[in-house]
């Protein structure tokens, strides 16, 4: 009997708590209300004049109670992203009346509550408005994540296909995927724990697991006949080929200066005699294989047989072009021992050959200054009568006019060879010019 009336007196408590409940808080926000229209505000702020606009527009503020002169009042924008303190206020002022305000927007402003200093004010909502650039940056932004879901699944799609394939093993570098990996998990950790940034953080995980799968990839371990030699192992093997090819671009990029003249150069010096002797070839290929050249023998021949010029002439002509543009010292001398390598790589030296190595090699080491006794020799025209000056004039117009102990004559060449001289003199000579070279003193020369 007793519990049953505790009963019927437990329910009307529990409706009296829940009605003084009800009560206790609308009593609270009758009174946060009461507080807010409480307080009042010296002036009041009703609207700005354009709602759309951005750092650097003029803004007018409409309302009232502002004070007919500005005196020391001063306008802010408040908001989380306005500056590092949160904070930003207006600097040209351009009205100040009781009822308007015009200003200058101040930079750095997005979005927030502008009011009057020391809040005399109510506050308004503010946003300046975004170019159409700023707002399709943010709108991608936000898409990021998609975008990058979608891209690295089509690359590794594409390698994925042909993951069996050694030459798609070979093409990934295990160094470069390692350490692009650590530098994704040194950017988790900075968004996770210092930025909080969660986007970020899947994004650039995401691509943790691209370069984890590319990884395993370059270690062949999915090429035919490779699991079974262990995982660790088929790394050490992949790292070997990456260190061998690792400078590759370096050289492809930073290839010595003239580079294509130097074999353009090789390739004459092998063609002088006609006969491209294997020996010579291997030379030439190494060199262009060590600087990644590409080596085309049919094209080179076809330049080489181009023109008017003979052999000799164009080999020279050849080498004084890439002497002229200046090239270092150590690749000049380089050049010289090739040179002299490739004359003397079949272990004969053709008539042809030696010609062309009695020039090219003074012309070097003239330009090194590594001989004081390199002589020069030069091919002089001396006119028979009139009418042949003037055809000296017109077919060379770079000869210079001399005069010698026998008359004048024209210099028509300089030369470091008394033997390529004579050669030149020949070729005048058939034009029916009286040739002669002229030998400095001192010289050995072989008259034979």
């Amino acid at each position: 009997m007793i519990v049953r009336k505790m009963k019927y007196m437990i329910l009307p408590l529990n409706y009296i708590t829940i009605f003084a409940i009800i009560i206790f808080f609308s009593g609270c926000s009758e009174d946060e209300v009461a507080h807010e229209e409480g307080n009042h505000f010296i002036a009041s702020i009703d609207k700005i004049i354009p709602q759309n606009y951005k750092p650097g527009d003029t803004i007018s503020i409409i309302g009232k109670n502002f004070g007919n002169e500005q005196g020391s009042n001063y306008i802010v924008f408040k908001g989380n992203d306005v500056y590092e303190d949160g904070y930003a206020e207006a600097e040209n002022y351009l009205e100040w009346s009781n009822e308007k305000i015009r200003i200058v927007v101040p930079e750095g402003v997005t979005k927030g509550r502008i009011y009057i200093n020391s809040r005399i004010s109510n506050s308004h909502d503010f946003e300046v408005a975004k170019s159409w650039f700023v707002s399709m940056i943010e709108f991608f932004i936000k898409i990021s994540l998609g975008i990058t879901i979608i891209f690295i699944y089509l690359q590794i799609n594409k390698i994925w296909k042909r993951k069996h394939e050694q030459e798609v093993a070979d093409s990934q570098s295990l160094t470069g995927l390692f350490i692009y990996i650590v530098n994704c998990i040194l950017w988790v950790i900075y968004y996770i724990f210092i930025q909080d940034d969660p986007n970020s953080t899947i994004d650039t995980s995401i691509y943790i697991f691209q370069g984890a799968i590319l990884f395993l990839i370059g270690t062949g371990i999915f090429v035919k006949g490779q699991k079974k030699e262990g995982f660790w192992k088929l790394i050490r093997r992949s790292l070997k080929l990456e260190r061998k090819e690792a400078d590759y671009l370096l050289k492809k990029w930073f290839k010595p200066q003239n580079a294509e003249a130097i074999l353009h150069i090789l390739h004459q010096i092998a063609m002088i005699d006609e006969e491209f002797d294997p020996k010579e070839q291997e030379i030439i290929q190494t060199f262009a294989k060590e600087w990644n050249i590409d080596y085309d023998w049919d094209k080179l021949e076809k330049e080489r047989k181009a023109g008017k010029d003979n052999s000799y002439i164009r080999l020279r002509k050849s080498l004084e072009d890439y002497l002229y543009h200046e090239p270092p010292d150590e690749q000049v001398a380089q050049l010289k021992d090739m040179i002299t390598t490739m004359i003397e790589a079949d272990e004969k030296v053709t008539e042809e050959e030696a010609l062309i190595s009695s020039e090219l090699l003074p012309m070097i080491e003239n330009y090194l200054k590594q001989n004081k006794d390199v002589f020069e020799f030069k091919v002089l025209i001396v006119p028979q009568h009139p009418n042949q000056e003037n055809t000296i004039k017109t077919l060379i117009p770079n000869a210079e006019k001399i005069q010698t102990s026998g008359g004048e004559a024209y210099t028509v060449g300089t030369y470091y060879s008394h033997k390529y001289a004579e050669m030149m003199c020949k070729q005048y000579r058939e034009l029916q010019f009286f040739t002669i070279v002229n030998t400095p003193p001192g010289s050995e020369v072989d008259f034979k």
